[in-house]
């Protein structure tokens, strides 16, 4: 194999012992040669876009809520402002946000597949909504700076990006997941001297790529054996480029060699640092939240977390949700857990507000549910927690591909928890329930998140954010990232 790559202005050429592709593998197309398996998945990928935005806005009334979103803006994925995240509140807390003078904030805006993502007309869409904002946005009419700071990593500092415009969530339709496009993925790893671990290959959350890469090393033992003075090619320093690079100088190869096309590493991990309440305030522009089911990546990882800590977000009542109400259908901002009771007691046919037996027999009813989401995703998935089942199912008795989410819920007895995982699932920009395949409701809404009530519902983020995690991980393993690095040419 023959890897030929421009950095620092010289042209160099290595014959590494394994190739890790953890970019796009889609934008490799005119340097690398595919197989006819790998155009098949590769040309079978679909993905949403997200535009986040990091703003500094004037309250104008007392706030509630650290989080609001809307899932009426988000289901079109056209590129609406669906909601926001009050920064200075997840760092500081609600009263310190409401008695400040400005308060920090990120905004969402997604756009479907195939949808219209030009940077300049995302922005045209953001500034109407804050020129003329819903009754539900908390701040000034029309008055908004976007933040612009630098980005400092382990002492390289450069502007940081902001807004941040990015391909998110990878996925596969219902004909290639009936294929097997999944396990065609884990089929092939290690072919040619090649391994592929970038989000598409799994899903797209931090938590998805490190699980999907323990379950790969575990498969494939020998991909951590071998020649350890051979070189390793990373193409791509993102998080699934760090994670893998610190799997293989872990396991005591010493020529792990990153090749990152931009000016940065850690992917779409940006954690801004924002002057604000006197001190620093972290705005995720990217990878943000964690949830209980992250706990063992956490702890696995403990070393690359020292003087970080995971903080409450928006617990309970600070999530909000914009939904419409009976008896009269106004749109209110509701609490997360108010509004799954709500979708709960409709579903069961039951009034809302709802009495005290209403609100018994919708709990009595969701727990019913649960259980049986959990005795079907470990049946279908083989394990409790598997990020996918190890191998393709041989049938589809449950109909996980061709059937939608809701559709899959619906069949199942498990309709009641329709308005818990409008918020965990679809409002997370993971698509609506309605239209995605229901093997990706499965992998996303895993046994520590499918229980809707008590503490296990919280999120929590970095207190540093989670680039500080990613920048102690380079430092700490002597990574070796050779930035704005192009790469000519692969022969494989």
């Amino acid at each position: 194999m023959e890897v030929t790559y421009l950095t620092g202005g010289k042209q160099l050429t290595v014959d590494p012992a394994l190739l890790v592709i953890a970019c796009d593998p889609r934008t490799l197309g005119p340097v690398m040669s595919f197989t006819p398996q790998e155009r098949w998945l590769l040309g079978s990928l679909r993905n949403f876009t997200f535009y986040t935005t990091c703003l500094r806005v004037r309250p104008r009334r007392e706030q509630d809520r650290t989080v609001i979103l809307a899932p009426d803006l988000v289901e079109p994925q056209t590129g609406l402002v669906q909601g926001y995240r009050n920064e200075t509140a997840k760092q500081w807390g609600l009263p310190a946000a409401n008695g400040a003078a400005t308060n920090v904030v990120t905004t969402y805006q997604m756009v479907g597949i195939g949808g219209a993502s030009d940077p300049a007309g995302l922005a045209a869409q953001r500034t109407r909504f804050l020129d003329d904002p819903p009754w539900w946005w908390p701040f000034e009419p029309g008055v908004h700076e976007i933040v612009q700071v630098d980005e400092d990593q382990n002492g390289a500092l450069r502007p940081a990006v902001n807004p941040l415009l990015t391909p998110y969530f990878n996925q596969f339709p219902a004909t290639a997941l009936a294929d097997g496009a999944p396990w065609a993925w884990l089929d092939i790893q290690g072919e040619n001297d090649t391994v592929y671990v970038h989000a598409s290959t799994c899903f797209e959350s931090v938590l998805h790529c490190w699980s999907y890469l323990n379950m790969l090393l575990a498969a494939k033992p020998a991909l951590l054996k071998g020649d350890k003075s051979k070189p390793i090619v990373v193409i791509g320093a993102g998080v699934s480029g760090l994670l893998v690079a610190q799997r293989f100088l872990g396991a005591g190869f010493t020529d792990v060699r990153l090749l990152e096309r931009t000016n940065r590493y850690a992917g779409k991990t940006h954690s801004l640092q924002v002057p604000d309440q006197n001190a620093t305030t972290i705005a995720e522009l990217g990878t943000c939240y964690l949830s209980p089911a992250y706990d063992d990546m956490v702890q696995a990882l403990a070393e690359f977390t020292a003087g970080n800590c995971r903080v409450p977000v928006a617990h309970g009542s600070g999530r909000g949700i914009v939904a419409r109400v009976p008896p009269d259908m106004r749109e209110e901002v509701m609490t997360f857990g108010d509004y799954g009771l709500m979708v709960a007691c409709q579903r069961l046919g039951l009034t809302w507000p709802c009495t005290d037996a209403g609100r018994d027999a919708a709990y009595a009813a969701l727990v019913v549910a649960v259980g049986i989401y959990l005795a079907l995703r470990t049946e279908i998935f083989r394990s409790l927690d598997g990020v996918m089942p190890p191998s393709r199912p041989t049938r589809d008795p449950y109909r996980i591909f061709s059937t939608t989410f809701q559709q899959f819920l619906d069949a199942h007895d498990m309709g009641v928890l329709t308005g818990y995982l409008v918020y965990a699932y679809q409002v997370q920009g993971y698509g609506d329930l309605d239209k995605i395949p229901a093997y990706y409701g499965l992998v996303w809404i895993t046994p520590d998140m499918a229980w809707p009530f008590g503490s296990t519902s919280g999120v929590t983020a970095w207190a540093k954010g989670w680039e500080d995690v990613w920048d102690q991980m380079v430092e700490k393993c002597g990574m070796n990232i050779q930035l704005d690095t192009q790469v000519l040419g692969i022969r494989r």
